[in-house]
Order: structure tokens, then C-alpha cells, then sequence
């Protein structure tokens, strides 16, 4: 019988403190809501939200934005002008350029001693267009004349077309080579299939006639 009276004033005693607990949310659930609301952070005002904030914006380019026009015509003809703000003076350096490398060429082929001197002639003539240039192509032909390269020779001549006024140091000079030359390596005997011997060059200096200069 007091077991019981004991029992029944305890559970008074306890109520008042669960009645507290639920009115200032001391409970363990009230306790975990609030931690969850407490996490969550307000945006600031003005933010907009976006529904995928990683993805970028794709750039659209306007149609045609890059076309390239193709289809153009090359003209052979035309020329380009250097330095088109000082034109006559560009056309005094490249005209003194030229007569630099045509006076070296003529000094190698005229040279008492010159190692490789035919093939250094080439050399000081490699930026000249034998085709526009009579006096460059009339050193090459000489030169491919003292290699023993005959066909190459007679080609380049057929080509560029030298005035008469040289035509008959150019018909010595093939006489000679052609002289030197085996009979197998003349391009008039050489046979289909066959390899040529190799050509008999004459390093001799040039000594004949200067071309002529026009006035």
C-alpha cells in the first residue's frame, strides 16, 4: 500500500517538468527541428536562383562570322611594287642588287683560282629569273656549258632566249663542251633506259667576251 502512494507522487512531482520541457522545445525532437532551420541559409535579397547554376551559357556566332571566300583567281601578271612609299628608291636598291650578284658571278667565272667555280657561279645567280633576265641567263648557260651539262644547257638557252649579240659565244661554248664530253653522255646518244656516264666539267676560267651592256 505505501508502494503505491510512493509510485502515484512521484509521477506528480514529474509531470510539472515534462510540461515545461514541451513549452520552451527542450524535447529531443524540437531540438533536432531547430538544428535542421538553423543550417539552412537564407539567400540574400536580390540573388536570383537559377535551376543549374554549373552549366554555362552556350555562345551562338552569327551565320557566316567565319566564311572564307575561296575561288580567286592568281594573275601571273601582276606585280607587287616594294616599299610602294619609296618606290623609286626600292627600284634603285633590287636594280643594285642584281648588278651586285652579276658582277660576282662574272668575277668567280673570270677567277684565276676559284674552288668550285662554275657552282659558285650558280650560287651569286640563284635570285635572278633567267627567263626576264638576259645577262643572268647568259652566265648560267656558261656555267651548265662548263659543267658538261649539256641537255641542261641547251634547254635554259632555248628558254630565256639570249640576244643574237651572244649567241655565238654561247655556240663556242657548246662546241667546247661537247668536245670534253663522251660520246654515250651526249643528250643526242643517249639511249631509253639508259644511264648516262657522268659529265666532264672544264674548270677553266671564262675568258671570252663580257656580255654586252645595253645603253
Amino acid at each position: 500500500m505505501r508502494l503505491s502512494w510512493l509510485l502515484v507522487a512521484c509521477a506528480l512531482l514529474l509531470s510539472p517538468v515534462g510540461a515545461r520541457a514541451a513549452k520552451t522545445g527542450d524535447g529531443p525532437v524540437k531540438k533536432k527541428a531547430a538544428a535542421k532551420k538553423d543550417t539552412s541559409k537564407k539567400k540574400p535579397a536580390g540573388e536570383k536562383t537559377t535551376t543549374n547554376p554549373t552549366k554555362e551559357a552556350k555562345r551562338t556566332l552569327r551565320p557566316g562570322a567565319l566564311t572564307v571566300n575561296v575561288g580567286h583567281e592568281i594573275n601571273d601578271e601582276a606585280r607587287v611594287t616594294p616599299f610602294p612609299s619609296f618606290a623609286p628608291h626600292a627600284k634603285k636598291a633590287l636594280a643594285q642588287n642584281r648588278r651586285d650578284q652579276l658582277i660576282d658571278a662574272e668575277q668567280a667565272a673570270r677567277a684565276g683560282t676559284q674552288a668550285d667555280r662554275w657552282w659558285t657561279v650558280l650560287f651569286h645567280l640563284r635570285e635572278l629569273d633567267s627567263r626576264n633576265d638576259p645577262e643572268a641567263c647568259f652566265w648560267r648557260v656558261v656555267a651548265y656549258y662548263r659543267l658538261g651539262e649539256l641537255a641542261r644547257a641547251r634547254n635554259l638557252r632555248n628558254s630565256c632566249e639570249p640576244p643574237p649579240a651572244v649567241q655565238t659565244i654561247l655556240d663556242n661554248e657548246d662546241a667546247m663542251s661537247t668536245t670534253l664530253q663522251p660520246v654515250a653522255a651526249l643528250p643526242e646518244m643517249a639511249a631509253a633506259g639508259e644511264k648516262p656516264p657522268a659529265p666532264v666539267p672544264n674548270p677553266d676560267p671564262y675568258a671570252g667576251p663580257a656580255f654586252p651592256k645595253s645603253n
